[in-house]
Formats: structure tokens, C-alpha cells, sequence
């Protein structure tokens, strides 16, 4: 049978590009078949817009520990459950958790950078805000693929130490750990514009995000001490 060995689900602008490319450097963990680091195709089989067969045939059993990290998937609701049906038995869900206002303001300068629509837009903003409740979607993500199954990292934390948040995952995987190179290589996905907040408009995200740090301290063990823009 065909399936992810691993799988990353979010949070979207918080490394996930350059954490990729060093889970990549491993020779026997890869993408699939096509060379995407991101697929988009869970949350469509589970709402029945591709079949199951379109995204396994992408993850062939040939040695190679292969998965996709889609940072979409972390939000949306029909990802959880197809992810479960189509995943290797101990497959792991990755995600790394940036500091949530510092997530948003990273997500609305790539919105300025590839911006094709009027100024301003409220779907990016809601959206963007949206993503920043992490709580919420990992408790998501657990209840369907099992808390056992889940690795969270603090973004701030991996930026520190990219060696022992790789080697943790290649373990997981099976693999034994190998010596990274290029780790500070500038990511593929950085931003181009600028972009600055409406007034108050941070003040309102704190607000917003600090039950979600309190939840993910408690619920998932974090330290979240590095989120400095919640902890002002």
C-alpha cells in the first residue's frame, strides 16, 4: 500500500519551508513523487473533490520516508479525518507554532507581495487571523489522528537548535540522524512588501491570542516564553 509517511500540517509562515528542506536532507526521507513540499489535496478528498488514489499514488512504498507539509491543512476542518484514513499506521502530524501575532503580520506582508485584488482586503485579515488559534486546531487535529501521533514545535525554539528538532523527527521516523547543512539558507517563501497594521489592530490579536498561550502551555507543554508580543 501507498501512504504518507509523515505529514505536516501548519502553521503557515512559520519555517515550514526551510524546516522541510532540512527534514529533506536525510537520503532516505523525501517528498512525494512530484517534488512538492506542498500537495493542497487532503482537505479536497475529504470533501470529495479528489480521490483517495490521486494523493497515495504520490507516496509509493520504495524506501523513501516520504510526506508533504501543507500549512493550509492546519485550519481547515475536512483535512483532520482524511488525513486519518490515508496515513501510514505511525505516521507523524508536524506542525510548528510561530508567535501568533508575529505568524499574522508575516501572512498579511505575503498577501502584499502577491496582492492581485483591491487594498484592503477583510478575507486575507480574517483569515489571517483565524490562524493564529492554535489551540483550537490542534485539538482538532488530535480528536481525529490521535494525540499520540502529534509534534508540536515552537518556531522560535527550532530557529535555535534546527539540529535536535530534525534529529527528534528523523527518530520518529525510523531514520538515524545526519549532520545538517545550509541551515541558515534564505527561505524560498520570504516576503517582498510591507505591510503595517491598522491601529489597535495588534492590540486586539493579543487579546485574541493569549487564551490560545495559556491553552498550549498547559495542553501541549509548551514554552512560549519566546512570544514576547502576548507576554508585553
Amino acid at each position: 500500500m501507498t501512504a504518507p509517511a509523515w505529514l505536516g500540517i501548519g502553521a503557515q509562515r512559520s519555517g515550514t519551508t526551510w524546516f522541510t528542506d532540512l527534514l529533506c536532507q536525510h537520503p532516505s526521507v523525501g517528498l512525494g513523487t512530484n517534488g512538492k513540499k506542498e500537495q493542497h489535496l487532503l482537505h479536497k478528498v475529504g470533501d470529495g473533490l479528489e480521490s483517495r488514489a490521486a494523493y497515495l499514488d504520490l507516496f509509493p512504498t520504495d524506501g523513501v520516508a516520504r510526506g508533504e507539509w501543507t500549512p493550509q491543512y492546519l485550519r481547515h476542518s475536512s483535512a483532520p479525518f482524511a488525513a486519518k484514513g490515508l496515513l501510514a499506521p505511525d505516521a507523524p502530524v508536524l506542525a510548528i507554532l510561530r508567535d501568533p501575532v508575529e505568524r499574522f503580520l508575516s501572512a498579511m506582508r505575503l498577501a502584499a507581495t502577491r496582492a492581485k485584488s483591491p487594498w484592503p482586503y477583510p478575507v486575507p485579515i480574517t483569515v489571517q487571523t483565524f490562524s493564529g488559534f492554535y489551540a483550537d486546531q490542534l485539538a482538532m487535529w488530535a480528536n481525529a489522528v490521535g494525540r499520540e501521533r502529534m509534534v508540536v514545535m515552537v518556531y522560535e525554539e527550532v530557529r535555535r537548535d534546527p539540529q535536535r528538532a530534525v534529529d527528534a523527527v528523523w527518530r520518529r521516523l525510523g531514520r538515524a540522524p545526519v549532520p545538517l547543512v545550509d541551515v541558515d539558507r534564505p527561505s524560498r517563501s520570504s516576503s517582498a512588501a510591507s505591510w503595517e497594521p491598522p491601529a489597535g489592530q495588534v492590540e486586539s490579536l493579543r487579546v485574541l491570542y493569549r487564551p490560545q498561550l495559556a491553552r498550549l502551555a498547559e495542553e501541549w507543554d509548551l514554552d512560549l516564553s519566546s512570544w514576547t508580543t502576548l507576554t508585553r
